[in-house]
């Protein structure tokens, strides 16, 4: 029922604007009042279904036949408001609707939908007998409401002595001086994960009631009501009820009790709070002594970030063994030590539970309850959690953040469970499946994908799912749901929601409404069945019984499945607004898909797709079509003009765009080689991720002119082809102020050498200083400009927004633009700019402060580059990190760098380099290096060390690097290196990498006596012949790498490390030999808690045995 509630305002409101329409083309005027009291009707069933935590099953079925009849009569307004707009687009309109009456097709129609309008009114009729609205909305009693209030008491807890001491070293820390005479510690994290158990553990800590004089232990809950709170308080430290009843006498006597006391206050489980009672409440608290904190305990983040007055502590789930413990510890509690016999069920358990204590403890309890262990192995297999009614933890935890959210919130949540369990998902993915299925609620003027941005960022700041990575490829965040928060979504969502996944129970439902199925399992299931009966278990099949489908969803993980979609789809689920293909080996469609009316989102992502079908552009209620990575796509359709509902056509390309540090050699700018015409017209575009100029007719630059409304990334391919400094005028950028990524690329390698003569640097430059874009631009690249200097809004200070900039390629320029004036600017690449040979303080800009914001510089690939010299006095006070490389003529660098953390330098051999490293921690040289020895006093102070290319045999022995403070060094790349002193390598290393070093003979004799060495590399020195004598004695080396070292005969005859945790012997035929007990090398075998890798493989089957040794 909660999904079908977002579709019911939907449906009386398309009724009110078709109303006219239906009443004097369809003639359909009594048919449409009783549709609409039908309508109301529905409302006030599911408004009071929502209002009842259970439904009584003598009326599920009638609701169930309400719900169908609802979305049939959604699908009829919505097939009427399509051919609508159909009549509008099509070639010759305005003669073809004046002959309408005649046109046999239109007449068909509109008998058709006036008999399926009087088909719903005929089905609602029969449930209003069988049934009457008044049984439909008689309530059950409601369901006791179990109370989980809590207190100070500390339960059973593992796993959180260091998230323990991590708060209790911020509360027995000295107070700062500050505003605030009470520190506020927020616990945040989902339901479940222990924010409270964890406050219990602190708060009964001995120091921690050793420093307090007070603790007091208040539950907030939902309401945060200061008259109980401040009671509470009162009553904890006096021992006995409060009686007084105003407000006033509350207060002063919660002064009194406080005034001059350390306190510690723990406000448990807060929801939501205004600014004016968290204010009034904090004034009364303030009577404390200096030192009082208060600790809140929260599953929303938004609540946490407001009343903090220190970062706010995020707590994280359990690990693995924690997790297993703490399950071993409930169930077990008869018998602890049948341990041993739940020990092949621990991947299911960890799976299972993935560290939330709640589920373990659920889980732990669940076991110990049944004592026929029979039966303990389908328990821990099962995939589901129970969720019957509102009785159980786990359920009450979460049920508890569902029924506070909003009732437009409701559907969003519980469509997640379309999603299957374990998949991550990123938020613009969400945001085109809520649209498309009508679940954001215009608001004004306000975009519907800010408002879906909003309905997401509720749903995670109340913790119902949580970050998980970042895509660097993307530049996306991705989040996860916890599976039993999940599960607690497929309860919600009950039938309409569902997964289909092979080897799992799962049977075709009419009431399915949204659907998923892992295709790749499919596809694997299906090789296994015999040809004979694979018809028989066609996956679509089952798919098509779902008939009224809105969303379906084929999960993929992998191109190397080639798949096609049937012919029929379209027409056996006609409902669908949804169908996702990503992921898949898909190379087309067919030409039926544009019978689809209803579709919103198509989202072909990640697929081999070539081109799409000329009856695509007949979707005209599409919404979204995402081709992000079709790397071999050729062309749009030629008529996509006529998507006017059209909001996001996503091109992008990971690998398309010079503004990532992605290897060179790795970027493709796939196949399509120019947009479709007049895309001009689709002004409610939102995204366009990428468009390519064209000299193609009403398929150039101009197009870009009213697409005003466009947010986020902009890439403009060949802008080679733009001719005339009119046409970049015509674009328009400046008015595109939601823009907040744009890349600009010119590619002359493809137009013809008179074509690109044709053209003067001056016109290049006004193409250039036309495409001025609006000053909210964050991100901006220059990649393959053919002039030969840059306008003047490059380097503007009104560009005070910009943070990343790229200058790519352009081979033409002489000089750089003063980017030092850019205010904000925190990221500078400069690539493969040949012609600029000297850097001056004109680069760094006029302005007292250079460069005040900028973190990361990057000077790649400039040949020609000679010097960058400064006054005196220019310093670059922020510069953390400064990456020159293949700057091979670059010989001097003046200017200062107090800040400066990692230094990568690939410069001249008479480099002069830099003579002071106040802040650096990491240092990169390659070929460049006398002056590295001429400061190794100062170099062998670095944390961190990496000489790369180095031209020498050996190194200077009269460099004492055993006395170096250095943790990390790898040397790598030196082609002529034979050997190391043998005393050389600094005694402090905890890790060493040599790499790529083909000549080197021996490892330095010396390289025992690292006793604090950790982890070491060593890779592609193919004339190493053998490792030192008493690597045994390393006692800290736990990871040991060795690959492509075919001339290493054999290991060390006395064995490894204890503490070595960790071995991968990759290309080395002669220690493969070895390692698996070839010839007479049996002494090499393994211990069970090791891990040893040969050639990319997992050895499970060998025991460590040392050579005999004896205790004295």
């Amino acid at each position: 029922m909660e999904l079908l509630s977002a579709v019911i305002p939907l449906l009386a409101s398309n009724l009110v604007q078709l109303w006219q329409e239906l009443q004097t083309a369809y003639g359909l005027d009594a048919e449409l009042k009783k549709l609409q009291s039908s309508v109301a009707m529905i409302q006030a069933v599911l408004n009071d279904a929502h209002e009842r935590q259970q439904i009584r099953n003598t009326v599920k079925h009638f609701l169930n036949e309400l719900s169908q009849a609802a979305y049939d009569a959604n699908d009829i307004l919505d097939e009427v408001a399509t051919e609508h707009q159909r009549c509008q687009l099509i070639k010759y309109a305005s003669v073809r609707n004046f002959l309408a009456p005649i046109n046999p097709k239109r007449e068909l129609f509109k008998r058709e939908i006036c008999l399926r309008v009087k088909d719903v009114e005929r089905r609602l009729d029969s449930i209003a007998m069988r049934c009457p609205l008044s049984e439909l909305t008689r309530r059950s009693a409601p369901p006791k409401q179990q109370s989980y209030q809590t207190t100070s008491l500390t339960p059973l807890v593992l796993g959180r002595e260091s998230d323990k001491q991590k708060i209790k070293n911020m509360l027995l820390q000295l107070a700062e001086v500050t505003d605030h005479s009470i520190t506020v510690i927020p616990i945040f994290g989902m339901p479940g994960i222990g924010k409270t158990t964890l406050s219990q553990l602190v708060c009964n800590d001995e120091s921690v009631k050793n420093h307090f004089e007070l603790r007091l232990w208040v539950y907030v809950s939902q309401d945060f009501d200061m008259m109980r709170i401040m009671r509470t308080i009162i009553e904890s430290i006096h021992g006995f009820q409060c009686d007084f009843v105003s407000l006033d006498n509350i207060q002063k006597e919660l002064r009194k009790k406080l005034s001059g006391r350390r306190y510690l206050l723990v406000l448990d489980d807060v929801w939501h709070v205004s600014p004016q009672d968290w204010e009034r409440l904090k004034n009364f608290l303030y009577s404390g002594a200096q030192g009082s904190k208060i600790i809140v305990t929260t599953r929303i983040k938004e609540v946490a970030n407001f009343m903090a007055t220190s970062p706010p502590y995020r707590l994280e789930g359990l690990s693995n063994d924690d997790c297993w413990s703490l399950v071993c510890q409930y169930a077990l509690a008869r018998d602890r030590n049948a341990m041993v016999d739940l020990d092949p069920y621990k991947m299911y358990v960890v799976n299972k539970c993935r560290g939330l204590p709640l589920a373990a403890i659920t889980l732990g309890y669940r076991l110990f309850r049944e004592t026929d262990r029979s039966k303990w192995s389908a328990i821990l297999q099962s995939e589901a959690w129970e969720f019957t009614g509102l009785d159980g933890y786990i359920s009450h935890a979460v049920s508890l953040s569902y029924q506070y959210l909003p009732q437009y919130l409701k559907p969003c949540f519980a469509y997640f469970s379309v999603i299957p369990k374990g998949f991550e998902f990123e938020e613009e993915f969400i945001i085109q499946l809520w649209i498309a299925q009508n679940f954001i609620r215009p608001s004004g003027r306000e975009r519907m994908e800010d408002i879906a941005s909003d309905y997401f960022d509720s749903l995670m700041q109340s913790s119902f799912f949580q970050h998980s990575n970042f895509d660097h490829m993307s530049r996306r965040r991705r989040y996860i749901m916890h599976d039993v928060v999940h599960e607690f979504a497929r309860h919600i969502a009950a039938e309409e929601c569902s997964v289909m996944e092979p080897g799992k129970d799962w049977s075709a439902s009419a009431n399915i409404r949204h659907l998923s199925l892992n295709y790749d399992l499919l596809v694997q299931n299906m090789s296994n069945i015999s040809p004979r009966l694979r018809g028989e278990n066609n996956p679509y099949e089952e798919v098509y019984k779902c008939k009224g489908l809105h969303t379906l969803i084929l999960v993929g993980g992998s191109t190397s499945y080639l798949m096609a979609v049937p012919d029929d789809l379209a027409d056996r689920l006609r409902s669908l607004r949804t169908l996702n293909l990503s992921n898949l080996g898909l190379a087309l469609l067919p030409e039926s898909i544009g019978d689809l009316k209803h579709l919103r989102c198509l989202q072909l992502q990640n697929t081999n797709i070539i081109r799409l079908p000329e009856s695509v552009s007949h979707l005209y209620n599409l919404q979204t079509l995402v081709l992000r990575n079709c790397y071999f796509l050729e062309e749009l359709p030629k008529d996509t003009r006529n998507l006017r509902k059209l909001r996001n056509l996503d091109l992008h390309l990971d690998g398309n765009s010079r503004m990532t540090l992605a290897p060179e050699g790795t970027l493709t700018r796939g196949n399509l080689r120019f947009m479709p015409p007049d895309i001009g017209f689709l002004t409610d575009l939102q995204t366009l991720s990428r468009y390519i100029v064209s000299t193609r007719l009403q398929c150039g630059l101009s197009q870009l002119r009213d697409l005003n409304y466009l947010h986020g990334e902009l890439l403009i391919a060949r802008l080679d082809l733009v001719f005339k400094a009119a046409e970049a005028v015509a674009a328009n950028l400046m008015s595109k102020e939601h823009i907040n990524r744009l890349e600009l690329t010119w590619n002359y390698s493809n137009i013809t050498e008179a074509v690109a003569q044709s053209m003067g640097y001056e016109e290049k430059e006004y193409v250039l200083k036309n495409l001025r874009p609006h000053t909210n631009l964050k991100e901006l690249g220059i990649v393959g400009y053919g002039g030969t200097s840059f306008p003047t809004w490059v380097g503007d200070p009104s560009f005070s927004n910009l943070v990343t900039l790229w200058i790519c390629n352009c081979d033409n320029c002489f000089n750089l633009p003063p980017l030092g004036q850019l205010p904000k600017l925190k990221y500078l690449y400069i690539k493969e700019m040949h012609r600029v040979q000297h850097l001056d303080c004109s680069f760094c800009g006029s302005n007292k402060q250079r460069f005040p914001s900028l973190e990361k510089l990057h000077l790649e690939t400039m040949s020609g580059l000679k010097e960058w010299c400064g006054a005196d006095d220019c310093v670059l006070p922020s510069l953390r990190e400064l990456v020159i490389k293949d700057c091979f003529a670059l010989d001097q660098l003046k200017h200062k760098f107090p800040a400066l953390t990692k230094l990568v330098i690939e410069a001249s051999q008479s480099f002069a380099g830099l003579t002071e490293f106040p802040a650096l921690k990491s240092l990169e040289v390659k070929t460049t290096d006398e002056w590295i020895w001429s400061s190794w006093s100062v170099v062998s102070l670095l944390p961190s060390l990496t000489l790369s290319g180095l031209q020498r045999r050996t190194f200077p022995v009269n460099i004492q690097g055993s006395h170096a403070l250095i943790r990390g060094l790898e040397i790598s790349h030196c082609n002529q290196l034979l050997s190391l002193p043998d005393d050389w390598l600094p005694t402090g290393l905890m890790y060493l990498a040599i790499k790529h070093c083909p000549e080197l003979r021996n490892l330095p004799k010396g390289l025992p006596k690292l006793i604090k060495l950790e982890d070491l590399e060593i890779e592609n020195c193919r004339h190493l012949m053998n490792l030192p004598v008493g690597l045994r004695n390393m006692a800290s080396l736990a990871r040991l790498e060795i690959s492509d070292c075919p001339g290493l005969l054999c290991l060390p005859n006395d064995g490894f490390p204890r503490k070595l945790q960790f071995l991968s012997i990759s290309n080395c035929p002669e220690l493969r030999l070895q390692c698996l007990g070839m010839g007479d090398q049996g002494w090499f075998t393994f211990q069970h808690n090791r891990q040893v890798w040969i050639d990319g493989e997992l050895q499970t089957s060998l025991v460590h045995h040392y050579p005999n040794t004896h205790k004295h």
